[in-house]
């Protein structure tokens, strides 16, 4: 009897926990099955001083695929194909990967498909694909650059260069969305349910210029090879603001493959290498000199038959220049003129212009593992300590800390903080959200100082001087040349380190280059092997500074254009045909509202005075195609884009690279761009 009863008491115990708790346990139930799904943030950009993208994030995509759910055999053939036009494997590498799983509901076929393909693939609607998105780091320019940039790690985290150091501000806060479970782990969002959107990381501008860039790796590495050096770093500086304008090192490797590398190829000489420089520390003493009043440029010294025993070691110069004045001994980069002149300066003036000058401590540039260098305290010098420092040994310097101090010759005095961080932009309005602050650290020297010595640098990249081969026609140009034995083992060798800091224009300096060659073996002296690059680079980058292009190359001297062709603009959008237009020195004029309206040339003229302006006219019948957006900037092309209606996607910044449905061809809902930078 009890048996028959117990079926009804179960029944009605689930009616009482229906009616008296089934809300809370309803609500209970669905707070177990909600959980919080992380949403990524994008990490910055870091683009150069023109807005060019040098490091950006790219979309990728791993495709796997269910051959199991139901139609995926119908049109198995068709997909093969398709993926084999898109990763350039051919269909068979796909059936075969299907044929061969391991698993009977899952199998990946392409691990790494770019945005443009995924867009492809998705138009074409297959079942069963499973399509899982990914995010990787982008070097747009490869090797341009890298020591600055640096790299992440797969999960893009920042390992070197501005990518560790601005880690934190360029991964930005990653968001959350509420989401629930059901029985089968499938998650879907909570209706109402709370959602933080990710911040992603800041945008971040440098100092450098890619253009000027370029050159300096350029020009570096064929100095390097030329030399038969072991390495080389140059690192270039605005001296009246700090900032840096390029940096490069040889050998130098590719961000995008950095584990592909050594570490020697993944060092940053110009900030991590202490050396002893050599004569380029003679701007040490000659600031001292004149600061401190012990010399003077006319002051004469005898340096005898090219050697002198100082303190029981022997200086020598590279010949015998006799009888010579300060200014000359500038010029000649006379090593016992220097010495002594330094006996006549004394210890505390010699090391108080060293440290002034930003020696024996950080530069506090915003890049990694930046070294001090080594400058002792005067009580813990030697007897030869105060003539050895005064031809550059017996200290030791980074090539940046070179530039620096050069920097202050350059701009009269002036000790300033490098800096490769112009300013932070918000990823979402492009607004500054930081800037760097432009700020000396102090006075090194009088700016009549600076005045005094500039003529006597200048005098080394003279005929009479040691760094002739740093010459620029048309342009001034000082500075200072650099051989230093290496040191070895407590001793020296017969190997050396090889340097050239010089400055133009000398005067009004805009630049300030630091080139450092290590162990080069065609030559040694600095003015033979250092020079050339710092010579070599000045030559391309006059171009890139219009008030010093105008110093070299007047503008009165060009003769004066009068006339221009037309260029092709047919079938453009109005916009886009007098931005051609205008291009080539020419006026146009158009209705205002023809601005994305397919347009032609009035009378189709081959030329134009310019004094003349070109008409543009509406195109009758313009034949409603996907238009060719390749080569334009990605602003122009969703312009155009949405003038025709259609919706566009773009991956990466800069300019158009693909288009995911061909030019010519039917306009659709939607297309994907590819874009990079030039």
């Amino acid at each position: 009897m009890g048996l028959l009863i117990l079926p009804v008491l179960v029944a009605a115990q689930l009616v009482r926990i229906q009616i008296d708790e089934g809300d809370e346990l309803r609500a209970q139930g669905a707070r177990q099955s909600e959980s919080v799904v992380t949403l990524a943030a994008q990490r910055g950009a870091i683009l150069d001083r023109r807005g060019r993208a040098l490091a950006v994030n790219t979309a990728r995509y791993e495709v796997a695929a269910d051959p199991t759910v139901s139609g995926f055999d119908a049109r198995a053939d068709e997909l093969y194909a398709l993926l084999g036009e898109l990763t350039g494997r051919g269909a068979e590498h796909f059936r075969a990967r299907v044929n061969s799983r391991s698993s009977r509901q899952y199998v990946v076929l392409v691990r790494d498909l770019d945005e443009a393909s995924k867009e492809a693939l998705d138009a074409a609607g297959f079942r069963g694909l499973i399509v899982t998105a990914s995010y990787q780091r982008r070097y747009n320019y490869d090797v341009r650059a890298a020591h600055v940039l640096g790299h992440v790690t797969r999960d893009l985290d920042g390992v070197a260069g501005l990518e560790m150091t601005l880690d934190e501000v360029l991964r930005g806060t990653p968001g959350r969305q509420a989401v629930q479970r059901d029985r089968r782990g499938v998650v879907r969002a909570v209706v109402g349910g709370t959602r933080v959107e990710p911040r992603h990381g800041d945008n971040v501008v440098l100092t450098i210029d890619l253009v000027r860039q370029a050159i300096l790796e350029e020009e570096l590495a064929r100095g390097v090879e030329a030399a038969g050096a072991s390495w080389g770093t140059a690192v270039a500086l605005d001296p009246r603001t700090g900032a840096v304008l390029a940096l490069a090192n040889v050998p130098t490797y590719d961000p995008n493959r950095a584990g592909a590398f050594s570490d020697a190829a993944r060092r940053n000489h110009a900030v991590v290498d202490r050396l002893e420089p050599g004569s380029t520390f003679k701007l040490v003493t000659a600031v001292a000199a004149l600061e401190s009043g012990a010399v003077a440029p006319d002051d004469v010294f005898d340096t005898g038959a090219g050697w002198r025993v100082f303190h029981g070691r022997t200086v020598q110069d590279a010949r015998a220049y006799g009888r010579i004045t300060f200014a000359q001994a500038i010029a000649k980069s006379s090593n016992i003129a220097m010495a002594e002149a330094a006996e006549r300066i004394g210890r505390g003036p010699l090391y108080q212009a060293a440290r002034d000058l930003g020696f024996g401590q950080p530069t506090f540039v915003d890049l990694p593992g930046e070294v001090a260098g080594s400058l002792r305290k005067p009580e813990d010098w030697s007897g030869a300590t105060l003539t050895s420092m005064s031809r550059g040994y017996a200290v030791e310097v980074t090539p940046l800390q070179l530039a620096v101090a050069y920097s202050a010759l350059a701009n009269g005095g002036l000790l300033v903080r490098p800096y490769v961080v112009a300013e932070r932009r918000d990823p979402a309005t492009g607004e500054v959200v930081w800037q760097a602050r432009q700020d000396s650290v102090r006075r090194a020297f009088r700016a009549e100082t600076a005045a005094r010595l500039m003529p006597h640098f200048e005098a080394v990249v003279g005929e009479d001087g040691t760094a002739r081969l740093a010459q620029v026609a048309g342009l001034r140009v000082a500075g200072k040349t650099g051989t230093a034995q290496r040191a070895t083992g407590g001793g020296y060798s017969r190997t050396y380190r090889s340097s050239f800091v010089g400055m133009f224009p000398a005067e009004a300096p805009e630049v300030v280059l630091a080139i450092v060659l290590d162990n080069p073996t065609n030559g040694y002296a600095g003015g033979t092997v250092a020079a050339p690059v710092f010579g070599a680079t000045a030559r391309r980058w006059i171009g890139t500074f219009p008030s010093i292009a105008e110093r070299v190359a007047p503008s009165g001297t060009i003769a004066e254009r009068t006339g221009a062709r037309v260029p092709r603009i047919d079938g453009l959008p109005a916009t886009l045909a007098a931005h051609r237009v205008r291009a080539e020195g020419l006026r146009v004029r158009y209705d205002d509202d023809l601005p994305w309206r397919p347009v032609v040339a009035r009378d189709h003229p081959d030329s134009l005075d310019l004094s003349d302006a070109l008409r543009l006219d509406e195109a009758e019948d313009a034949p409603a195609a996907m238009p060719n957006v390749r080569g334009r900037s990605v602003r122009q092309a969703v312009a155009w884009l949405r003038s025709l209606g259609v919706e566009a996607r773009v991956e990466g910044h800069g300019v158009v690279r693909r288009q995911s449905v061909a030019a010519g061809g039917p306009l659709t809902e939607s297309v994907t761009l590819t874009a990079r930078t030039r």
